[in-house]
């Protein structure tokens, strides 16, 4: 009898931890990516917390035609570099 009252009481502890870790998160809590955030809250990856949008995504989007900053290396600079 002890031995089922014991397995039952570590399935519901199981049960609960589950649960816990398991729920979506609110506005102002940590988070990670946007689904651990209760919808239609979504995370800034800046500050690591659920906020909400005003309609648009939390970056801008780039113009197709915009200028990237970063130089390219030729290929021959590439396989200078030394296998690490």
């Amino acid at each position: 009898m002890k031995t089922l009252l014991l397995s039952i009481s570590l399935l519901l502890a199981a049960i609960v931890t589950f649960q816990i870790a398991g729920c979506k998160q609110g506005e102002g809590e940590r988070c990670q990516v946007s689904d651990d955030c209760t919808p239609p809250l979504v995370c800034n990856k800046a500050k690591n917390t659920c906020q909400g949008t005003s309609g648009g995504d939390l970056d801008a989007p780039l113009p197709i035609d915009a200028p990237i900053d970063m130089p390219v290396l030729p290929d021959a600079a590439i396989d200078a570099v030394p296998a690490g």
